[in-house]
């Protein structure tokens, strides 16, 4: 039962109807346990709806009403474990771009991506992109399906170590053929790092995946009228594709990797190139320092642009338990599956965006997770929330009653320990509105006994402000260089000394 007894600070325009106390048409809810329920039952309940913090809000506010209310609406909402798991986040994306390493030289680091499921051509359904980072190069080798780690060896030597040597660095998707063992133990022989992105994030291998879209238009226009003779059309495509000006760079790929331009045969060789192979070498090194410069600033660019689309979000470290998003996972339930599982915990930070979580044995999936598919669970902070709005116990009914339009507290309930202090009135005078206000913040309890002095000097300085235009500021003592004020400080020792 909603009490009259109220709170054991002054609460203005409360009314006793009824003993309930009622401001505004809003019924006050003590503090307690009660203001919990009713945030539960407003909330939790069918009829409420689980809806989030604005409609809740609103919900309450239309009948009940308490100090610092929206605060407690606002964290209980958070800490929902049913809405945490139930509901899509709106807004941006969490995760900023961490954009990878510009290379020193070219094939320095390499990534590579299949395009499969193309129609049979010669025997052929599937192409191996292989593309270099820092001069863009790529070469499309056909395969007739995608082959296993052994055969992905071999091609690898024949169309990449041939020609360019072993890189430091490969970065691929998480395919079979690039997690198995003997594919990283045939690089472990060549001491090349392997980079494979996190679980359902194949933006992390976004160079590879430009260059097959490219590709897959450029055979679809010369295999309109015969899909299935994309296989002669390949090494055209490559040869294309290294002989044209990359944005980034602004340089071809052939130019980066040779140092000048192959005739394509339908324009007139105009390149010189040098014998002296001194000259040659400072102008490939001048030509990379040029090319790595353009880069860095179009990754710079590139970065600030996706940024504008994409949040930080909540810093996680490792411990925290984050709710993992069910968008690539296949369930049972349809539409009606939860769009989060979990929350689990996160054993290690790998970056600032990729995070290996601790997964039950039942999830046949890699454990690395991009920040995008994490969400920071804040359900464990329900105990907490529900202590704190329950914290304080409700006063007695001896604490507190009703006068009119205003709460009087008695001696032994008032917070500040001053006693029968009193809300202003509609009815007071704006005298007695100043006289209370300048009270609050020069009388101490002691000097209460002995006001005759307080009280003179009070009158004085509510007529030295009628007179001068608001020169004594009570609300918001200003310092002014005005004489009255001065003279009001000056004379304000000697009125309480009497």
């Amino acid at each position: 039962m909603l009490l009259s007894a109220g709170n054991r600070t002054i609460l203005p325009h409360l009314q006793d109807q009824n003993g309930v106390l009622v401001r505004r048409g809003q019924v006050y809810v003590p503090v307690g346990a009660l203001r919990l329920e009713v945030i539960r039952a407003h909330h939790d309940e069918p009829m409420a709806g689980h809806f989030g913090r604005f409609k809740t809000v609103q919900l309450i506010t239309r009948s009940y009403w308490w100090p610092k209310m929206r605060q407690d609406i606002l964290r209980f909402c958070d800490s929902c474990a049913v809405c945490q798991q139930s509901k899509t986040p709106v807004g941006r994306p969490r995760g900023l771009l961490s954009s990878l390493p510009v290379p020193e030289r070219p094939w320095q680091i390499i990534s590579m991506d299949f395009i499969s499921d193309l129609p049979k051509s010669g025997g052929y359904t599937c192409i191996w992109v292989v593309v270099d980072l820092f001069s863009k190069l790529a070469h499309f080798i056909p395969c007739s399906t995608i082959p296993a780690a052994p055969t992905l060896a071999l091609l690898f030597t024949k169309h990449i170590y041939r020609l360019h040597g072993a890189p430091e660095v490969i970065i691929s998707d998480r395919a079979p053929q690039f997690v198995s063992r003997f594919w990283k133990h045939f690089h472990e022989c060549l001491g090349t790092k392997l980079n494979v992105s996190s679980a359902f994030h194949p933006q992390t291998d976004g160079q590879s995946e430009r260059v097959n879209g490219l590709l897959e238009q450029y055979l679809r226009c010369f295999c309109l009228d015969q899909p299935t003779a994309w296989v002669k059309w390949l090494p055209v495509a490559e040869f294309a594709y290294n002989n044209a000006v990359h944005t980034s760079s602004q340089h071809t790929p052939f130019e980066l990797t040779y140092g000048f331009h192959p005739r394509g045969g339908v324009a007139p060789s105009t390149n010189v190139v040098s014998s002296d192979p001194v000259y040659r070498s400072s102008e490939m090194a001048a030509l990379h320092d040029v090319a790595r410069r353009l880069l860095l600033e179009a990754k710079a660019t590139q970065k600030t642009q996706a940024d504008r689309r994409r949040q930080a979000g909540e810093e996680l470290e490792e411990g925290d338990l984050v709710w993992l998003s069910s968008k690539y996972i296949k369930q049972a339930g349809g539409k009606f599956a939860p769009r989060y599982l979990g929350p689990f915990p996160i054993v290690k930070k790998i970056s600032s965006v990729a995070f290996r979580l601790r997964l039950p044995s039942t999830f046949k999936i890699h454990p690395v997770f991009h920040r995008s598919l994490l969400k920071l669970d804040t359900s464990g902070r329900r105990g907490a929330v529900a202590e704190d709005i329950t914290a304080v116990s409700p006063p007695s009914e001896e604490e507190a009653f009703v006068r009119g339009d205003s709460v009087m507290v008695e001696p032994h309930g008032s917070a500040t320990g001053r006693r029968g202090r009193k809300t202003p009135r509609e009815s007071d005078t704006l005298e007695e509105r100043e006289r209370k206000r300048l009270r609050d913040i020069f009388a101490e309890p002691s000097d209460e006994d002995d006001f005759e002095g307080f009280t003179l000097f009070t009158s004085f300085c509510f007529v030295c402000s009628q007179a001068e235009a608001s020169c004594f500021d009570f609300t918001q003592i200003k310092l002014r260089f005005n004489p009255v004020y001065l003279l009001n400080v000056f004379l304000a020792p000697f009125y309480f000394l009497g």
